[in-house]
């Protein structure tokens, strides 16, 4: 168990302790840039602290389970409720698109050009894990795409999309809001919207949260106008 503990908790942003009544939120690696963003929002608005954990949400879900304070986790609702961990409610944010990238130097149109030669390694994140690794594996799958011995597996979105931008992988399977962020360091990308099921993304809360009323403000501010563009920034 304490094993589990370190190995999550390498991948936090803030330690488990601060103050009780900062809000803690825990999200997969791949919605950092979107939780930042609600982060700002929410402290400009607030004037209070959002304690922020990232990992892949294998690592989210042990962590969740091993306590710590956590109010609400974001990630893809179908991975929340089969994770094990009793949310109490699941509050829409938007919808996940699957993303290809390319590193510099080459282009890639369609899902069909992964099947070139001078796509040899193709990063993807863990498909047991990561919901768009999940996501590619089915895309790989349902399109017949005949691209698993060049696969070159990574823990999280941003660890697959790390291996693309270094030059180490041709190719990546991220979410769209990797691939925005990050265009001018690639050769391009490509939107994914089919052969995958769909991803609803949520934010998941928990019972006994040390900030009720601080939840309760966050969750409500998920429907307003400022964070819906702050969802649509992001992807979603």
């Amino acid at each position: 168990m304490k094993k589990i503990l370190l190995t999550v908790l390498a991948l936090t942003v803030f330690s488990l302790s601060a103050y009780a009544d900062d809000l803690r939120i825990a999200a997969g690696a791949g919605y950092k840039a979107l939780v930042e963003d609600m982060a700002a929002y929410y402290e400009a608005k607030t004037g209070k602290k959002m304690e922020r954990m990232y990992g892949n949400m294998g690592q989210v879900a042990a962590q969740v389970k091993l306590g710590g304070g956590i109010c609400a986790v974001i990630g893809e609702e179908s991975f929340l409720k089969t994770s094990g961990v009793p949310y109490t409610s699941y509050n829409p944010i938007g919808k996940g698109i699957l993303a290809i990238i390319a590193r510099k130097g080459l282009k890639i149109s369609t899902p069909e050009d992964l099947k070139k030669p001078e796509f040899a390694k193709i990063a993807i994140p863990d498909a047991e894990k990561a919901i768009y690794g999940k996501a590619g594996t089915q895309l790989i799958k349902n399109t017949n795409l005949g691209i698993e011995g060049k696969l070159l597996p990574a823990q999280t979105v941003p660890q697959a999309g790390s291996y693309v931008l270094s030059g180490e992988a041709d190719a990546g399977f991220v979410n769209i809001t990797f691939a925005g962020n990050n265009k001018d360091n690639l050769g391009g990308f490509i939107e994914v919207t089919k052969g995958y099921s769909p991803l609803e993304i949520s934010a998941a809360t928990l019972d006994g949260c040390p900030a009720p009323e601080e939840l309760k403000a966050f969750i409500g501010m998920l429907g307003t106008p400022d964070m819906k563009k702050i969802a649509k920034k992001n992807g979603l």
